[in-house]
């Protein structure tokens, strides 16, 4: 779990299986966004965090493989059993410069988080060197793992970045320039905020407003407040506030 988490955040994985195709059973405290049955796979779930989350998660896959991933700890996004985070389709290829897709198309302009990222299958140290440039505009910190130079699979690796932008267009991430010359998959997320409510107040014609007001205690004590609000004409307000029925 990052560190930091706290109630009402967002968690996403993005994670590369390697080279060994696998998928990931299903988890009780994560919903799948993506689970591909490939070489070289990704995975992406979900999880609106609690106080109650244990520090860690165990994944279980179908097959023996050497994965690497990514968490997002997202403050700021609604809650994904009103609006579930939304991906692109995964592009692939063989390269060293991993393609993204492009976004969902949102439905309305509003402040959106784009993540995007790509996974390679490959033997190198975990030196934060797989990913030599990031997509322009995007951000990063150290959003990269891999899997290290041991083992008789192929491992994982990954590079993830982010951009947060008000938008009503579909996003087309730019490219990762990665050092391994492999085949890669590239995924983009599309993170909806929290809802934002406007409320308008029309007046029409003469306005009255009445507020009744109604506090009710144990014993005979009773106060009700009546007050209303006239304006009519030019600019004349009539106030009234009786009090009635007051007794100890």
């Amino acid at each position: 779990k990052p560190s930091g988490t706290t109630d009402n955040e967002l968690l996403i994985i993005c994670l590369d299986k390697g080279s060994t195709a696998a998928t990931v059973n299903a988890h009780a405290d994560w919903t799948e966004l993506l689970d591909e049955n490939s070489a070289n796979g990704l995975y992406i779930a979900y999880r609106w965090a609690t106080a109650s989350d244990p520090a860690t998660w165990t994944l279980v896959t179908s097959a023996s493989t050497r994965d690497a991933h990514v968490i997002y700890r997202i403050s700021g996004a609604i809650n994904p059993a009103t609006q579930a985070p939304e991906i692109g389709t995964t592009s692939s290829g063989s390269s060293t410069t991993p393609d993204p897709p492009t976004s969902v198309t949102p439905a309305s302009s509003k402040d959106y988080l784009f993540i995007t990222f790509c996974g390679s299958a490959g033997e190198q140290a975990d030196d934060e060197t797989y990913v030599t440039t990031f997509p322009t505009d995007y951000s990063y910190t150290t959003n990269e793992k891999t899997c290290g130079v041991a083992g008789t699979n192929l491992g994982g690796l990954i590079g993830a970045a982010s951009r947060q932008l008000t938008t009503g267009a579909a996003q087309n991430p730019g490219t990762f320039t990665v050092s391994e010359n492999n085949g890669w998959r590239a995924q983009t997320i599309m993170v909806h905020p929290v809802a934002t409510v406007t409320t308008t107040k029309t007046t029409t014609g003469l306005a009255r407003i009445q507020k009744s007001v109604t506090q009710t205690t144990t014993g005979k004590a009773r106060i009700t407040v009546t007050t209303t609000q006239t304006t009519t004409g030019k600019g004349r307000v009539q106030v009234t506030a009786p009090v009635k029925n007051q007794s100890a």
